[in-house]
């Protein structure tokens, strides 16, 4: 039998199951015996999702199977007219003939099923924390319980954007597209299909031959950093208000083993928990990997035609057999996921699944005291379900179309949700974020958060907000998306075809509107980069001492090169669209700009084996002319233009001249030297075009002013200490300033330029540790 055959047996099992009413007494409603069977799975199968399953676990199989055969029914219709006469469903009853989930118009939720002290859920997590902790702190009435939640379908989304399956478009689970889905996938894919002409009638089955969409793995999915909670109020995450939702008292009360689509809902999602995204994350996992084994084939290949050697051209093809006999195992366990798990009615009744519980989650989030309840697999869940089906193969609907038409909704939920205080769940707020990483890297998904509202209104704030120790690495990934193409290297600033100019703006005025904000970010930011340098100095230290490349520590070393040169590129933007920050004001973002590009330059120029460290940049598969030190040395050269260009539109004054700065620090050979290395680069293969050669000429005549001010400060300082060689006055931080102020209580003393940097990272004196209530300055500038 074949897969399709094996899943229509055992709808037909299921139906059998849902009509038969047991002769006991008092009499049963129908269905109540599937339901029962139902909960006992589910109860049975509680701990499926940890790492070590306990025993006595339902099988796989079963949940997989009970998803689908719910699945089915929900999306595709019972096809049996008197079961669905004694389906109770809160919906709009338009018919046995159109699935729960495509009905549209009114929507309807039991806030019950979260609310109920049921036995098999009370130990499932929700958002808000444990069922018993919040029971105790925010306790729910039997009238809560019976209360039911209505709103109407699209009513979360922008009237110009909403798309309904009563709208003139129709959302992608109800949309044919006879699209030539070749020009969508990398790899040609082939496959006919009719596309049903009814507004949510069934999709047959439609053959497919295609080859998997597979891409190299990206940094975001390795990445287990978690981002943190805002500092927002809950009412901020309230972003559209509902004029369309109502909270109804219940109106009929059935017995609990009555079966009612929304229960049936539930459980579909709980199944999909706890069976079946574990299998989409294995079919994921051998797309990946078949993809690297790819990469790694060709690199073998190309190899064997340049090796003349007899026993390294040996090795390399038992190599590349291996890589064969791998490459072909993936692609049996792929042909068999894509028949099982992605055929198209499936596809169709996940989005619109996907769409059902998005809208159910927007609207509970305006009621805190239902959203707190909520299981936390209803959000995973919708998470997991999205991404399966924006990855799917065949794709299931053209990427400028998935967002647009019906999963708008999800970019307002990801962006108003990331950092909700409400999610006690770091994974969780963990996941949206990452969902936020992963979509802006894409144009057509990218449109879709340019266009949409919330998006528009908090996330650039909110990004900024974010970064901090936990989700740093995720949100540097975002802003360095929306800041593509501003800098060095790129043949016109901001106006790439991948660029988004939108955000760019919003960004700047962000920054400009919250100067405290920004302050923080740029203190983060500078520590961050630093950091991240440091740790790839060391690994690269530890390789060379060594003289051996381990894998490990190669991953290791190209993963931290890439932060450090995403960071970087964050800066260059920040130089260039808020170099009032750097130009005016004190010096100590300027101070610590340079000190962090010497530290840079220092560490790329001093490599003892050049070889070894441009080796340690590339993981397999990857080419000299993508990943080379002109990742790192471009932001720098930006940011140094950037201040140039920025210090001679406006009068800073002399205490903010980007020349004195570099010229001050006492290491005027590795300045130079690294200046040196930055012109003398060869540029060709890491920049576009030839407007970088007028900005080399910019950097020559740059290091040109830096010779000249470093040979007059060093007269100076001459002159000076010969003057004053017995005065105390210098600060015994720095040596290079005046202690012009002192810290309140305790009164010690220093340079007013190194309190202020010291105090944005610790509120402790350095020289006592006691806490610092305030600073006051003693020289002529104070205030």
């Amino acid at each position: 039998m074949t897969p399709f055959q094996i899943e229509e047996k055992q709808r037909d099992l299921c139906r059998l199951v849902m009509q038969f009413i047991p002769p006991v007494t008092p009499p049963q409603l129908p269905g109540s015996v599937f339901m029962t069977f139902l909960q006992n799975v589910l109860l049975k199968s509680r701990g499926a999702d940890r790492n070590m399953p306990p025993p006595g676990v339902s099988n796989n199989s079963v949940l997989v199977s009970l998803f689908t055969v719910i699945l089915h029914f929900l999306s595709e219709g019972f096809a049996v007219g008197d079961i669905y006469d004694w389906i109770k469903g809160f919906g709009n009853n338009s018919g046995a003939d159109i699935g729960f989930l495509h009905r549209g118009g009114q929507q309807s939720f039991t806030a019950g099923l979260f609310l109920k002290n049921d036995p098999h859920r009370v130990d499932i997590s929700r958002l808000g924390g444990s069922y018993s902790q919040l029971v105790k702190f925010h306790p729910v009435d039997d009238q809560q319980e019976e209360e039911i939640v209505r709103w109407e379908e699209g009513c979360m989304d922008d009237e110009k954007s909403r798309v309904t399956h009563f709208s003139g478009p129709k959302p992608c689970c109800c949309s044919s597209y006879d699209a030539d889905f070749s020009k969508i996938s990398k790899n040609s894919i082939r496959y006919s299909t009719k596309g049903s002409r009814g507004s949510c009638s069934s999709i047959p089955e439609r053959s497919a031959h295609a080859v998997a969409e597979c891409s190299t793995g990206n940094l975001n999915d390795e990445i287990a950093d978690k981002p943190s909670t805002s500092d927002h109020s809950d009412s901020e995450f309230g972003f559209r208000p509902m004029q369309q939702m109502r909270i109804l008292p219940r109106e009929n009360k059935f017995s609990s083993a009555t079966l009612k689509e929304e229960k049936l809902l539930d459980a579909m999602l709980l199944l999909y928990h706890l069976g079946v995204a574990p299998n989409f994350k294995q079919a994921s996992s051998f797309m990946s990997r078949q993809s690297q084994l790819i990469s790694l084939l060709d690199e073998t290949d190309k190899q064997v035609r340049d090796r003349v050697h007899g026993d390294q051209v040996k090795r390399l093809k038992e190599a590349r057999g291996v890589y064969r006999e791998e490459i072909m195992d993936c692609v049996r366990h792929c042909a068999w996921y894509r028949v099982s798990l992605f055929s198209r009615w499936k596809q169709r009744g996940m989005y619109a699944a996907c769409m059902w519980i998005v809208q159910l989650l927007l609207v509970l989030s305006k009621v805190d005291s239902i959203f707190i309840y909520v299981p936390e697999y209803y959000l995973e869940t919708m998470i997991d379900c999205f991404h399966v089906l924006r990855k799917s193969d065949p794709p299931f609907a053209p990427p400028a179309m998935f967002i647009k038409q019906g999963l708008a909704s999800f970019v307002t939920f990801v962006v108003t949700h990331f950092n909700d205080p409400r999610i006690l769940s770091a994974e969780l707020r963990d996941l949206l974020l990452q969902s936020i990483s992963v979509l802006v890297q894409y144009k057509e998904f990218l449109a879709a958060f340019e266009c949409n509202e919330a998006a528009t209104q908090r996330l650039p704030t909110a990004l900024l907000s974010a970064f901090d120790n936990r989700s740093w690495i995720p949100v540097t990934n975002i802003l360095l998306r929306l800041c593509k193409g501003s800098g060095f290297g790129f043949p016109k600033r901001g106006e790439s075809s991948s660029s988004s100019v939108t955000f760019q703006k919003m960004l700047r005025e962000a920054c400009i509107s919250n100067e405290e904000l920004f302050s923080a970010f740029l203190n983060r930011l500078f520590n961050t980069l630093s950091w991240a340098m440091t740790e790839f100095s060391v690994s690269i230290r530890e390789m060379q001492e060594t003289y051996k490349v381990m894998d490990f520590q190669q991953r290791k070393c190209s993963v931290i090169f890439d932060l450090t040169c995403n960071l970087a590129r964050v800066l260059e933007f920040c130089t260039r669209e808020m170099s009032q920050s750097f130009l005016l004001g004190t010096d100590t973002n300027l101070r610590r700009l340079t000190e962090l590009i010497v530290f840079i330059l220092n560490h790329l120029i001093s490599a003892a084996d050049p070889e070894l460290f441009d080796l340690t940049l590339r993981r397999p598969g990857q080419f000299t002319e993508k990943v080379n030190r002109g990742m790192i040395l471009a932001p720098l050269a930006g940011i140094v233009l950037n201040l140039l260009d920025a210090s001679r539109e406006r009068d800073c004054g002399e205490r903010n001249d980007i020349v004195a700065v570099f010229a001050s620090m006492d290491c005027a050979d590795t300045i130079l030297c690294g200046f040196q290395y930055l012109i003398e680069y060869d540029w060709t293969g890491s920049v576009r075009g030839d407007d970088h050669l007028g900005k080399l000429a910019q950097l020559e005549n740059f290091s040109s002013m830096l010779i000249c001010q470093a040979e007059l400060q060093e007269v100076q300082k001459r002159i000076f200490q010969g003057e004053s060689d017995a005065d105390d006055g210098m600060c015994c931080i720095c040596y290079a300033s005046e202690a012009n102020a002192e810290f309140v209580p305790c009164s010690h003393v220093s340079c007013y330029g190194c309190i202020s940097r010291h105090l944005l990272n610790c509120q402790r004196c350095f020289f006592c540790n006691a806490t610092v209530a305030g600073v006051v300055r003693k020289d002529a500038n104070a205030q």
